[in-house]
């Protein structure tokens, strides 16, 4: 018996039944290729999410028109030739058990011209927040063929075998161009009042419903409220919804946002979790179809509770389900500690920008056949050295093929730096994540040491068959006059020194970690000064996280200067250059903190090469990086061994 008996009780939506309320949110892969077609390296990834238990899967925004394309990664299904690939996709989902729905997407004027080739469109001569660029008004006829565009979408989507569609009508794509009054100022049928604002949307559904049986799955994705000054509001996003229902749509799947307010659209650590279900709760009031609530609901315990308070009829979880496909599972069994955190972090929207989708914590997302661990033929004596994120996540992958593991940290406690990157504000996830470690360590029956200097003599003595070195990097300071005759710290001692460190901090480097400390010390009442040469604060964190922790650093007050380079560190002051400006002293600081430099730690591999016949270095150890290669490097070389 469960002990989330809502989320796991069955539900239906038209003519699909489901076996649980967990729904996989549509999020774009770049596992396309480059002409849109479905790929084996996508079938394999949505299939491992079937596999993992989601009730049904929507697949990522499938442009219905080549012009409406954000990049050459997005799937397409404007013409019949992507049917036959689109069909093996259902096929491979629906034979392991699995139900699927396909999103139907046109950018608008958040297209990519360069990549498209054609000029942009929109409701209205607007031009993007993002790109900037402006669009051509679509005429009367041109609306009429971009509907007619989606409904041979939906078309194609039944004859490749889906169990329904959903319209991607959020996130400042086209439909909700044409919805919000922020990015249509028509002034015919298509534009003026909230009703005909969302007739592009409701002629879509409309045109579908034609078009397709009766109680097949017709589900639109809105955002109740863009986030912006002049945007959607929750109460015009109701009759919109109202509008959606009477026009044949099955479902209303919930979210928020639009390119203007992107930095709230994929919440990350420092947004709350659950911070989109108010707005599902205000839809589902009004609708008697059924809602769906998404916007980082990763705690089962929120998402039962959602469901048994009527707020929504289902939960949609994306970014966790690309960090474990097998997420649901886990919570139905009851594996709780099992779960592979997901960090939202965002690197993996970072990543589709340009190349495939990645994650930080999975690093098996795009060859996710591997995820299935395959047993060593030759079990070996591994010894590890390092008990950071590379090291244990090369624990756990060779302990769980059958290898005899044996880990040693010189530290009391098991996390590297992970442990720093816990302790900055709303880094809970990272704790979490690291928790998640220890206990796959754990339970895996890796032999522990901790505690234990790594000498080249204790090694030879331990004589293992293959040696890992995951010591971390060499963390050198940055020479700066002055800093050898007065007291400073980097960024871990400062971390560990709150205590004794003073009121008056300046910090020297504004990147990640400059800035996440500077957001510690400020919430300790702290008077903080962060000084970075660089045009840009928070350097290292994906743009999202990046702007939430340079908002956060002005609110509560700290002094932030870019452009700006220390060159002399004294007993209290330091001294900074600007550019055409006359150097500046600012005095009065109890402690300074000075950035590192992350280099290499190789010398001991060479050392062991004479007496180890396999000797491997991995994560910063290898080259100062994130915790995306430092995990990524543990994982390679466990299956490489």
């Amino acid at each position: 018996m469960t002990a989330f008996p809502t989320l796991f009780s069955p539900f239906r939506i038209g003519s699909m039944s489901i076996k649980n309320r967990i729904v996989m949110s549509p999020m774009e892969t770049h596992l396309c290729n480059a002409e849109g077609f479905v790929t084996k390296e996508l079938i394999s990834y949505y299939k491992e999410r079937a596999l993992g238990g989601a009730g049904y899967i929507t697949v990522e925004n499938t442009a219905v028109d080549p012009a409406g394309r954000v990049n050459d990664g997005m799937m397409c299904i404007h013409d019949d030739k992507f049917i036959p690939e689109l069909k093996n996709l259902v096929d491979t989902i629906h034979a392991v058990g699995g139900k699927i729905i396909l999103q139907l997407s046109h950018a608008g004027r958040e297209a990519l011209p360069y990549f498209t080739g054609t000029g942009t469109v929109a409701p209205s001569a607007i031009p993007s927040p993002l790109t900037k660029e402006m669009p051509k008004e679509l005429t009367i006829d041109e609306v009429k063929a971009v509907i007619n565009a989606f409904v041979c979408g939906a078309e194609r989507a039944l004859k490749a075998g889906f169990d329904g569609v959903e319209i991607h009508m959020a996130h400042g794509y086209l439909v909700n161009q044409f919805f919000s009054p922020e990015s249509n100022t028509r002034t015919d049928d298509y534009g003026g009042d909230t009703v005909r604002r969302a007739r592009f949307g409701k002629e879509i559904v409309e045109g579908i419903r034609k078009k397709v049986p009766g109680d097949f799955p017709v589900i639109c994705r809105i955002s109740a409220d863009e986030y912006t000054e002049t945007g959607l509001k929750l109460e015009e996003s109701k009759e919109i919804a109202k509008i959606l229902e009477r026009a044949g749509a099955s479902a209303i799947h919930v979210s928020a946002c639009n390119y203007a307010s992107a930095f709230f659209n994929i919440p990350c650590y420092y947004l709350e979790e659950g911070c989109f279900v108010h707005l599902a709760e205000g839809i589902k009031k009004v609708v008697n179809i059924p809602v769906l609530s998404v916007g980082r609901i990763q705690d089962p315990v929120m998402a039962e509770e959602v469901l048994k308070e009527s707020k929504a009829d289902l939960i949609v979880l994306g970014r966790p389900l690309i960090a474990d496909p097998y997420l649901p599972n886990k919570i139905k069994e009851g594996n709780l500690e099992d779960i592979q955190v997901c960090l939202s972090c965002n690197r993996c929207i970072e990543s589709i920008s340009d190349k495939k989708l990645v994650c930080t914590v999975n690093p098996y997302v795009g060859k996710d056949e591997l995820f299935h661990l395959q047993k060593t033929a030759k079990p070996g004596k591994v010894l590890i050295i390092g008990g950071g994120p590379a090291g244990m996540s090369a624990a756990i992958t060779l302990s769980g093929r059958g290898h005899n593991v044996t880990l040693w940290e010189k530290n009391g406690e098991l996390g590297g730096n992970l442990r720093y990157a816990s302790m900055a504000p709303k880094k809970e996830p990272v704790k979490k994540y690291l928790q998640y470690l220890v206990n796959q360590i754990k339970k895996k029956k890796v032999s522990i040491v901790l505690n234990k200097e790594a000498g080249e003599d204790d090694i030879k003595q331990f004589a293992a068959d293959v040696v890992v070195l995951a010591q971390g990097a060499k963390d050198v300071p940055v020479e700066i006059k002055g800093m050898e005759e007065n007291r400073v710290l980097n960024v871990k001692g400062a971390f560990s020194s709150t205590d004794t460190i003073g009121n008056n901090v300046a910090i020297v480097g504004g990147a990640a970690e400059g800035c996440e400390l500077a957001d510690y010390l400020s919430l300790q009442g702290k008077k903080v000064s962060v000084i970075e040469m660089r045009r840009v604060l928070g350097l290292g964190l994906v743009a999202h996280p990046r702007y939430h922790v340079c908002e956060r650093l002005r609110k509560e007050g700290a002094t932030l200067m870019v452009n700006a380079k220390v060159t002399e560190i004294g007993r209290n002051y330091i001294v900074i250059s600007r550019r055409k400006q006359p150097d500046e002293k600012l005095e009065g600081f109890d402690t300074i903190v000075i950035p590192t430099l992350h280099q290499p730690n190789m010398e001991l591999e060479s050392s062991l090469q004479p007496f180890v016949s396999e000797v491997y270095t991995i994560g910063d150890a290898k080259e100062g990086r994130t915790a995306l290669e430092a995990i990524a490097e543990g994982v390679e070389i466990g299956l490489k061994i």
